[in-house]
């Protein structure tokens, strides 16, 4: 029989030998170094210490995992397995680390078995860096994906607003109203692109916050429907209180309006003679809440709350879109980490009401 382990003092990983009972018997330098080092307990891993006691004794987080390793030794040590791998962390208050428990039987000696804690941190370190790459890759793959289909979305009101005009300045033979509806699809024009542009850069800014003057927002976005609602005489209500900063993520913002008020423009009543959209937004050093309500074709209660699914439209073919505008507004307030209620009568309008978290320290 060999019991000479000596040459196991030049191996670099922390190893030690047990008998049948679990009791330690032999410890390397490598073992015995990282336990001076961390300060171990010579009492629990020392020679002449049973290592599965030690493994019983574990408390708090740690217990599931050290009675697994237990369980896997006492394998090996009955011959059930000819080799057991536990991988496991070990951070110090320093660093990150990570190893592995490998358990393997003694050949020469049936009555002993090899325990090795192999230092695996390196690899383990490059693994996380690649799963939290790979992460990332999927959150911009669906920002990306969700802001292209934002940007394709939001930008048919104003430009079917554009397309509005340009037709108007075409039967139109005075050239002052012409120049009037050039100076309109101008600036309906700059909007658009600066609105494209701010939400393409959208997707590598991921929870940027930052300042919202509303006032500006809104009158910003009405500036490229303007045809809309003319065309479809729908007056519009405004009342803006912003007493306080409101802070968060713009383009997220500006995609929950935009749709809003597409939604009550798409919806309003044809049959009605006064038909309006009403916008309200108030803030506090908690919360922002913006509020639209109209008094349009309103939705059945039992609609409600199917509204928030991808490609449901309430009017099914009949509707103009492709469901996707209060798809994208639940996309956005739960970006925002926000609520919205609606509040509807089949026939007398309805009211979204979002409230939206002040993020009200900005992020540098």
């Amino acid at each position: 029989m060999v019991n000479n382990f000596d040459i196991l003092d030049s191996v670099f990983e922390s190893m030690a030998v047990i008998n049948k009972e679990g009791q330690i018997i032999y410890t390397n330098k490598a073992w015995r170094d990282f336990s001076s080092e961390n300060r171990g307990d010579d009492a629990s891993t020392g020679i002449n210490n049973n290592y599965l006691s030690t493994c019983e004794a574990v408390k708090g987080e740690e217990t599931g995992m050290a009675m697994d390793a237990k369980t896997g030794i006492q394998q090996v040590i009955d011959r059930e397995l000819d080799k057991f791998e536990l991988e496991y962390p070990c951070h110090s208050p320093t660093e990150k680390r990570w190893f592995i428990l490998r358990v393997t039987q003694v050949l020469e000696n049936p009555d002993l078995t090899l325990m090795a804690h192999i230092n695996i941190t390196n690899r383990k370190t490059a693994e996380l860096e690649i799963e939290k790459n790979y992460k990332q890759s999927l959150i911009l793959n669906e920002r990306l994906q969700t802001t292209l289909q934002k940007i394709v979305h939001d930008i048919q009101n104003p430009l079917a607003s554009i397309m509005g005009l340009i037709n108007l300045s075409k039967s139109e033979n005075d050239r002052e109203s012409v120049m009037e509806y050039l100076d309109l699809i101008e600036k309906g024009s700059a909007n658009l692109r600066s609105f494209v542009k701010e939400t393409l850069k959208h997707i590598a800014s991921i929870g940027i916050v930052q300042a919202i003057n509303m006032e500006q927002l809104v009158t910003k976005y009405l500036e490229t429907i303007p045809h809309l609602l003319n065309q479809n005489a729908i007056e519009l209500k405004l009342d803006i209180q912003q007493a306080e900063d409101f802070y968060t993520n713009e383009i997220e913002l500006q995609s929950i309006l935009s749709n809003l008020v597409s939604n009550a423009i798409k919806y309003s009543d044809p049959l009605k003679s006064n038909k309006f959209i009403a916008l309200h937004f108030k803030s506090d050093e908690n919360k922002g809440v913006l509020q639209v309500a109209d008094n349009g074709l309103g939705i059945k209660k039992e609609e409600i709350p199917k509204l928030m699914n991808r490609n449901y439209q309430v009017n099914g073919e009949s509707s103009e879109g492709v469901g996707l505008g209060l798809f994208l507004v639940q996309k956005s307030i739960r970006n925002l980490e926000g609520f919205i209620k609606i509040d509807s009568d089949f026939g007398v309008g309805t009211t979204f009401t979002v409230e939206i978290p002040n993020k009200n320290h900005p992020q540098s």
